[in-house]
């Protein structure tokens, strides 16, 4: 798992969120809006702010509880809650303009979430919670925003897995008559995959989606937003091509670089290293 944590993420630009926004899950709302913060001054950050010092401290109690308990997978489950709570109470807000980024210190708690959930994983043999799974994803979606090239491979393929999770135990749910369609939860891992540059396991998903979509509208609209997700996947994955090709000749200094930002249509597009 690879961070990093030498400067500021700026937030996917908006045309990215709303295009995800009438499909995500919950996941992604999560990580966009940290709770407590406030958008029009008041005293929002402050409220934030202390609540992720309690999720800190409470982390770190729970990082001594797992470690005096390494089978406890509830004890594990419970600490990537924390650090990821701790990570959203710490994301940085403009008060002026809303803009929001994660810097070195929600970087470091979400790392340190991501340490657990791996943990986590291991100690359930590999059937975690779906809350907990949903939170995991959204989160490494999000800190594969503006990360390097190798560290933006590793983000969105473990994304993916997570969200992968997700979707089992929602399709399960749906055919038990338990929850609703797992449309959304289908695209979102489409978005994943396709971002990841794996094609044919988001084509899959793709036509999952479509087949539990309720009418030939949401039909539509799914295969709209993911054929415009699909060639942007396609334009970062020729960026990184480059880059690799690149840190050939720089004995890998190019896979350093900044990838940029999902959709952001401004320095991916270049031909250097930091595309």
């Amino acid at each position: 798992m690879l961070f990093d944590v030498r400067g500021k993420r700026k937030r996917v630009i908006q045309v990215i969120y709303v295009l995800l926004a009438l499909v995500m899950v919950a996941s992604l709302i999560v990580i966009g809006l940290p709770g407590g913060i406030g958008f029009g001054g008041g005293g929002g950050n402050v409220v934030s702010q202390d609540a992720a010092e309690l999720s800190v401290e409470r982390a770190e109690r729970l990082d001594e509880k797992v470690a005096s308990q390494p089978n406890n997978a509830k004890a594990q489950e419970e600490l990537v809650r924390a650090r990821i709570a701790a990570g959203n109470g710490l994301v940085e807000v403009d008060q002026d303009t809303g803009e929001q980024t994660v810097g070195e210190k929600a970087t470091e708690q979400y790392s340190l979430a991501a340490e657990a959930w791996q943990d986590y994983l291991k100690t359930t043999g590999n059937r975690p919670d779906q809350g907990v799974a949903q939170l995991v994803s959204g989160m490494l979606f999000s800190l594969s925003q503006g990360s390097t090239v190798a560290q933006f491979e590793a983000n969105i393929n473990d994304a993916a897995k997570a969200q992968a999770f997700v979707v089992a135990e929602a399709e399960k749910a749906a055919a038990r008559g338990e929850g609703p369609e797992p449309t959304g939860q289908l695209v979102t891992l489409a978005t994943y995959q396709y971002y990841a540059q794996d094609f044919k396991a988001a084509e899959s998903s793709r036509k999952r989606a479509l087949a539990s979509a309720n009418s030939e509208q949401e039909r539509n609209q799914i295969n709209t937003q993911l054929d415009s997700i699909e060639n942007d996947a396609r334009r970062i994955g020729k960026t990184i091509d480059r880059a690799k090709k690149q840190a050939k000749q720089s004995g890998g200094s190019a896979l350093q670089d900044p990838l940029g930002q999902l959709g952001s249509g401004g320095g991916l597009d270049s031909g250097q290293a930091q595309p």
